[in-house]
């Protein structure tokens, strides 16, 4: 994934919080205004860092560390004396700024909106989650390698697992991904999970992940000091019973010697 210090204008608007500055007193100035421009910056601060976010002298707002980002103002351009602002975002720690955004008051856009993560010092796109289509559960992951520094490309494999006579079977995968970067959305048709006939024999049936090396059924982990189960390694999912759209970052969250996996965001 590209660093970019101009970013792609999307938005997750759930994050959004909103702040109203103007140079005027009074909210009719605001509203009636015919030159107000909005900021908007959303995504996921994936780094033990505190980010401080400014819209040029007006009070700072702090993201903890490892939480999602959520920063909304408006501002009325109707000072000749004031026709732009600064937005910066910089680490708390170190004063370090990671993005910064000059924002002219006659930019022909009404708004800029912001979608990015931070993590590994780099400020990178973040992409938006896809919009919910009929029948068809779609997912984007990124795989973090935080224990082994596992460099190489994986493929997440998604398999329904029949229970009593122990098989899996390929639903999908996300083929060639590299750590610490978005998958492409994938998709598939939702499909039941519980009691269900296999062969003709009742069996429960669930939905599980693997993540092996690309273009392998091979687990990623062979070769190390790290045990894979089938049934204890296995990816965070969401459901796949019903129509869904849903981004997911995980880690790798060992239990001794046995490979396991945590859901740092699920969105």
């Amino acid at each position: 994934m590209k660093t970019k210090i101009i970013l792609t204008a999307t938005a997750i608007s759930i994050f959004l919080l909103s702040t109203f500055f103007s140079c005027h007193k009074g909210g009719d100035d605001l509203l009636y205004h015919s030159n107000v421009h909005m900021i908007n910056l959303s995504g996921y601060n994936n780094s033990n860092e505190e980010l401080i976010l400014q819209l040029d002298t007006f009070s700072a707002t702090v993201t903890p560390a490892f939480s999602k980002i959520a920063f909304g103002a408006n501002y009325n351009f109707n000072d000749p004396n004031k026709q732009h602002l600064k937005f910066t975002m910089k680490s708390k720690e170190t004063g370090k700024i990671l993005l910064e955004k000059e924002i002219k008051a006659n930019d022909t856009a009404v708004a800029t909106n912001l979608n990015l993560i931070y993590m590994d010092g780099k400020v990178s796109d973040f992409p938006a989650v896809p919009p919910l289509a009929e029948g068809k559960v779609q997912l984007i992951y990124m795989f973090q390698s935080n224990i082994l520094n596992y460099q190489e490309p994986v493929d997440i494999v998604f398999k329904k697992y029949y229970f009593i006579p122990k098989v899996f079977e390929e639903v999908i995968r996300i083929k060639n991904l590299k750590p610490n970067e978005f998958s492409q959305p994938i998709g598939f048709a939702p499909f039941p999970l519980g009691v269900q006939d296999y062969n003709g024999q009742k069996t429960p049936v669930l939905f599980r992940a693997h993540i092996y090396k690309a273009g392998t059924d091979i687990p990623y982990t062979a070769g190390t000091s790290f045990e894979f189960d089938p049934l204890i390694s296995v990816a965070p999912t969401p459901s796949p019973t019903k129509t869904s759209s849903k981004l997911l970052i995980i880690n790798e969250a060992p239990v001794n010697n046995m490979i396991q996996f945590n859901k740092v965001l699920e969105l």
